[in-house]
């Protein structure tokens, strides 16, 4: 699945969840529903791409576009893959010309505002298939999977502390346990699966990326895996107390006034307190986590943590983790910042905000260029880094994506690059490449 193919999925998966959610709240007609409608109907077209139809299939926890898994969209939009099975879908054919009433119908039928299938339209569902979808038995998928079970983990705690204030411990433990199997087997593919972000559900998967990156270094230093298993459930929990914090304060675009951070610091210690409710093995190493993560190593932070009993070492180990992937993910008041940029802050703030010995851990194993990385070449093309260098200085294992001409390849080649052709690093949203989806694109995701 190319990177263009895959954002041609987003769109129109993101168009469908936008007009599912409106036409609960607004009839068919209404101003709001008739943009919603319109702008899924651009999606429609991109989705298309000039061929006479495509269908789109739910298969084992995956969507496929004509028979090819779309591996990010399927983690981005789980949730929404997840309503479409519990309302029996399996396919959807788009013939077109789509007609803006089937889509309202889709949307409709996707959103549980009505039961009635679209029929002889230009959307067809549940079309028998003759040919099951190229299934991908590889560590790639597997690494997948269990990606996406913690984040319905994450997903249900979060729920049940908004519904009753308390949540299971256990299904958390089962789902790091697994993510944790997979991560020990292919590190490689862990770091690059660790770049997938979700503007929409942003503290899910930042949580999940915290907990593969924390696993991986904390193996990396020979951390016992009894003692790593509940660091990472505290890693995935770590910001399991913005429960209790105001959308409106957590989405805030500007500057936090006094009364804003008062509320904004609550969280760990209400995320601490959830974790110990839910009790169950390695609890207290979690609760420590969850209530320590922004304690800094100079004792600092908050909550305030004195210089003599520093943040405990898992704390300060998803301290390390938890600024990087912020630090590398857009949000609704700042933009991205690039890999390299993320470990120079680190390093710059390592003996006052963080642990400087698990700093240079980190830093060690992400590499100058971390799987992830996109690179701008000297030749003009943009290549992707999929594996960590072993040795300083060492060549660079990545993916070339886009030509020299500029324009972006079918299929990404393997190739191995010399630092002194590396121009610059890139932004995915800059130049239209996403990172996470070439993982089960390179050799069944074995080359990482």
């Amino acid at each position: 699945m190319s990177a263009a193919a895959e954002r041609q999925v987003s769109a129109f998966l993101g168009g469908l969840r936008r007009l599912s959610r409106q036409v609960g709240l607004y009839p068919e007609g209404h101003p709001a529903t008739q943009e919603a409608v319109e702008l899924l109907g651009e999606a429609v077209q991109e989705f298309l791409d000039g061929e006479p139809e495509v269908t789109l299939t739910i298969f084992q926890e995956a969507f496929f576009r004509n028979r090819v898994v779309v591996p990010h969209a399927s983690l981005e939009y789980r949730s929404l893959l997840q309503e479409m099975e519990q309302r029996g879908l399996e396919t959807i054919t788009l013939v077109p010309p789509i007609s803006a009433a089937d889509l309202f119908d889709l949307a409709a039928f996707v959103g549980g505002v009505s039961d009635d299938l679209p029929a002889d339209g230009t959307i067809v569902l549940n079309e028998p298939m003759t040919v099951d979808p190229e299934l991908d038995p590889t560590p790639a998928s597997k690494l997948r999977t269990s990606y996406g079970n913690v984040l319905d983990a994450i997903r249900h705690a979060s729920s049940a502390m908004v519904v009753r204030g308390s949540f299971e411990l256990g299904t958390v433990v089962d789902a790091v346990e697994g993510l944790f199997e997979h991560t020990l087997s292919h590190p490689g593919a862990a770091l690059l699966l660790s770049t997938v972000k979700s503007h929409d559900e942003y503290t899910f998967f930042h949580s999940v990326n915290v907990c593969i990156l924390s696993l991986a270094v904390g193996q990396m230093i020979g951390v016992d895996r009894d003692v790593l298993v509940p660091a990472g459930v505290g890693a995935v929990l770590h910001d399991i107390g913005k429960v209790a914090v105001s959308p409106e304060i957590l989405n805030y675009p500007g500057r936090l006034s006094a009364e804003q951070w008062k509320e904004i610091e609550i969280h760990p210690q209400e995320g601490a307190l959830a974790i110990l409710a839910a009790g169950g093995e390695g609890s207290e190493i979690a609760a420590n986590v969850a209530f320590e993560h922004h304690a800094r190593f100079d004792g600092e932070g908050y909550p305030r943590v004195s210089r003599v009993r520093r943040p405990h070492v898992y704390s300060r180990l998803v301290q390390v983790v938890d600024t990087y992937d912020a630090i590398t993910s857009r949000r609704a008041y700042r933009r991205a910042e690039g890999p390299s940029r993320a470990l120079q802050i680190l390093l710059d703030g390592a003996g006052s905000y963080w642990d400087p010995d698990l700093v240079r851990a980190f830093i060690q194993m992400m590499g100058v260029y971390p799987p992830g990385s996109i690179l701008r070449v000297d030749d003009g093309a943009i290549a992707v880094v999929v594996s960590r260098t072993e040795e300083p200085g060492a060549p660079l294992s990545v993916v070339t994506v886009v030509g020299p001409d500029g324009c972006h390849l079918d299929e990404p080649e393997p190739t191995i690059l010399p630092l002194d052709r590396v121009v610059r690093q890139e932004l995915p949203d800059d130049v239209g490449v996403d990172p996470a989806s070439l993982l089960e694109t390179i050799e069944g995701g074995l080359r990482v």
